[in-house]
């Protein structure tokens, strides 16, 4: 079968904040789990690997279903290695396997939230639309940026964009603002060409598929964690 569809599940080993993150147990399997099962189960998805520098990682991977070809070697797998490196690791892989897919997705483990509906939508909203050459799952931010704040040199807060938004008689309403988003690290998905070449999923022309907050929590931290394993019980 031609993969015209093709993802990734990065799962570096060493977290330090959360120790073993990628297999913590969340709602009674590891977190690792929860992506592979997603990503094997959505039927945008013609091909899906890990790539992984734990060999024990690797091996609750495949416990679940996931295909693990290769340990990523450890020049990638640094608390310094940026993404697309790993992804372009994995494109070379799998062109040498003579395949050559249209469209390049990644999916993060930290994201277990995310639907299977969510994954076949983004990227078939990147297929449907022939001038689209990324599409990134994002959020509404919970609060406005609008009112972010940060110290001076004194220690004095300021508003970080326009001062008039907080420092005024009259402060304006969130619903009053306009309504912005963030990426929330569940899907990244671009056609192969367009990757290469922006070295990036972020691209000239990107689009966006939003997620509801609840879907949208992407562990980094340990209360992260604490959330997600309590939403996903529910």
């Amino acid at each position: 079968m031609t993969c015209d569809v093709f993802a990734v599940i990065p799962a570096r080993g060493g977290s330090k904040r959360i120790p073993k993150k990628n297999i913590r147990e969340v709602a009674g399997k590891p977190l690792i789990a929860h992506t592979v099962e997603q990503a094997n189960e959505a039927t945008t998805i013609d091909r899906v690997i890990v790539s992984t520098d734990d060999e024990e990682i690797a091996s609750v991977a495949r416990e679940y279903g996931g295909e693990v070809p290769f340990i990523r070697p450890a020049r990638l797998a640094t608390d310094e290695t940026p993404g697309p490196p790993v992804i372009q690791h994995a494109l070379d892989w799998i062109e040498k396997q003579h395949e050559l897919p249209t469209v390049i997705v990644k999916l993060q483990v930290t994201s277990p939230l995310r639907r299977v509906d969510d994954i076949d939508q983004a990227v078939r909203k990147l297929q449907n639309d022939e001038t689209a050459k990324s599409v990134i799952s994002v959020t509404e931010f919970e609060q406005p940026p609008f009112w972010a704040v940060a110290p001076d040199d004194d220690g004095y807060l300021h508003t970080y964009f326009d001062r008039d938004v907080l420092w005024t008689d009259d402060i304006p309403r969130s619903q009053d603002l306009p309504a912005l988003h963030c990426p929330n690290g569940a899907i990244f998905a671009a056609r192969r060409k367009a990757f290469i070449k922006h070295e990036s999923f972020y691209t000239d022309a990107t689009v966006p598929f939003e997620m509801p907050r609840d879907r949208s929590i992407d562990i980094d931290e340990p209360i992260d964690l604490e959330i997600v394993r309590t939403l996903a019980e529910k």
